[in-house]
């Protein structure tokens, strides 16, 4: 009978506590979400020379990669340019409503990528290697403007 007045005790105390941290964090973000993802980055920029030497297959892949981290930044610009930044860090309160906005936010974000990549891959090949050359090298100084003027506030 111990036994089990002591198991039921325990009971009660770990739903008791799972129920406080669940009420506790109701109004948190999940950590790993963000208005922009955290590898919204773009590891290496190119010359107009460097890209003149791909094919249209490695400029297709260079062009989305540059469309997605635009997609990423550009929204939340008057906000933030650090990618992976938290709703604290972008001055906005953790309450369930803004969660609510940025989780449909990422949803759709990630829908319209989606969206995007399967007709870029039936499109672009039917682009002029110069245009898609110029459309990467333009988002690349949009992307590298954006970086600096987010690091100079």
């Amino acid at each position: 009978m111990k036994k089990v007045l002591i198991a039921l005790a325990l009971s009660g105390l770990t739903t008791l506590a799972f129920a406080q941290k669940k009420e506790k964090d109701k109004d948190k973000a999940p950590a790993s979400m963000t208005y922009v993802s955290p590898d919204a980055k773009i590891e290496k920029y190119h010359t107009e020379d460097d890209l003149k030497k791909l094919g249209k297959i490695e400029l297709t892949q260079l062009y989305m990669e540059r469309v997605r981290v635009i997609t990423e930044i550009v929204p939340y610009l008057a906000l933030h340019t650090k990618p992976g930044a938290t709703l604290k860090e972008l001055g906005i309160p953790e309450n369930e409503t803004n969660v609510k906005h940025m989780e449909k936010e990422v949803t759709n974000k990630s829908n319209y990528l989606k969206a995007v990549q399967e007709t870029l891959d039936d499109i672009i090949p039917f682009a002029d290697k110069i245009n898609i050359i110029w459309s990467i090298l333009l988002y690349e100084d949009i992307i590298k403007k954006a970086e600096s003027e987010g690091t100079s506030r």
